[in-house]
């Protein structure tokens, strides 16, 4: 999987074009099973949805098929659903075309609008809402980017994932003091710069490790340089330390996974990283939601969507927050101000919550998204304004 990042978030905020199709699913991952052939059949079905929802917003029947058209060659991809990770996100509009393989459990859901549907990646992109585990070795690295229930592995590209891929991506690397095994030493075909010994007890393995760090370090920090998101190593303790020492990325968080991680499923690095991680999301979510019963009744805040979207179209939004899964569906005209709220999705309806949504991540404001019951109140949505 290929990072998503905040850079792409605001490109789906900015760039869309009307009209804009969101379409999300889940994907089945697997090899050549009865339940990951389904994932072709769910996405055409969902893109069926998509032509009926652009035809009955006023699209002539062609010009549905040409924005939906880029989609097509995915359903007889049968390698790219073979290799899926939890979440399907496809994005289309005249200017914009972006498919996404996220470690979300997404539910099925098809979007036409004047702009991209991103309510459902808050998982991602909320301020509690993500989080990275790093798997330490000597011999192999492991990036995990992941939600409270999701896990999906990080694409590395060119960072060296063991000592000798970094002799091989850096042939003049003059630092590291390898002993390499005979083989090696004789000209034979055997792996290089395996440790011998205690690497504990060796200064000079130690050193190599640290070079080693650094160039894992570098590659990484490249890839989250837009971040904020804590990231947590996990590894035997001397490899936590030393990876500690040559990291610098801003959010590596304190604590560490103690341990071995050679045998652990991914969802098991996941939870073990949450426990750790979440006092300090718990703490974050509670101060948004003190803020608010601070100003809760005044003009500095509101409960209703009304006055909530208004402020977010005018950048007046400082923090929203959202109950999972929130839907508010409706007719809102923003040269008037007008919302016609219904009880279930018509065939032109916005998703309203999805908008406030997207206007206050425009704007900069902060969204957290909370389990309904830790909501301020009894409405799914609640604002804090910037004055």
């Amino acid at each position: 999987m290929h990072l998503m990042t905040r850079d792409n978030l605001q490109e789906l905020l900015t760039e869309g074009g009307e009209p804009c199709v969101s379409v999300f699913m889940p994907a089945v991952k697997g090899s050549e099973g009865i339940e990951t052939k389904q994932n072709p059949i769910r996405f055409k079905k969902l893109l069926g949805e998509a032509a009926k929802k652009l035809e009955a917003a006023g699209h002539k029947p062609a010009a549905a098929k040409k924005l939906l058209e880029p989609a097509q060659p995915l359903l007889e991809d049968h390698k790219f659903w073979q290799y899926q990770s939890g979440g399907l996100a496809l994005f289309l509009s005249p200017k914009l075309k972006r498919v996404y393989d996220l470690p979300l459990n997404f539910r099925e859901l098809t979007v036409v609008s004047d702009h991209f549907c991103v309510t459902p990646l808050l998982q991602l992109f909320a301020e509690d809402g993500r989080f990275y585990v790093l798997a330490l070795n000597q011999h192999s690295i492991e990036l995990y980017q992941c939600s409270r229930y999701s896990v999906t592995k990080v694409d590395l590209r060119q960072v060296p994932k063991s000592i000798a891929d970094l002799l091989e991506l850096n042939p003049k690397e003059k630092q590291l003091q390898f002993h390499g095994n005979s083989e090696m030493r004789s000209g034979g075909t055997g792996r290089s710069g395996m440790f011998h010994g205690h690497a504990q007890d060796s200064n000079e393995a130690k050193s190599n490790i640290l070079v080693y760090f650094q160039s894992v370090n570098k590659g990484i920090t490249a890839m989250l340089k837009e971040e904020s998101a804590p990231l947590v190593t996990a590894g035997v303790d001397y490899l936590n330390h030393i990876y500690s020492d040559a990291n610098t990325y801003n959010n590596l968080y304190v604590s560490s996974i103690a341990g071995s991680t050679t045998g652990l499923r991914p969802e098991e690095l996941r939870d073990r990283a949450w426990e750790l991680l979440k006092p300090l999301f718990e703490a974050e979510s509670r101060a948004a939601v003190h803020r608010y019963d601070q100003v809760r009744g005044t003009p500095a805040a509101a409960c209703h969507v009304k006055p909530i979207l208004l402020a977010a179209e005018q950048g007046n939004v400082s923090t929203l927050l959202v109950a999972a899964n929130a839907q508010k569906w409706g007719m809102y005209d923003p040269a008037t101000g007008e919302l016609d709220l219904h009880k279930s999705p018509e065939p032109a309806d916005t998703e309203l919550v999805d908008l406030c949504v997207t206007r206050t991540l425009g704007h900069g404001g902060k969204v957290y998204v909370m389990e309904e019951s830790k909501m301020p109140g009894i409405t799914p949505i609640a604002a804090i304004f910037r004055h």
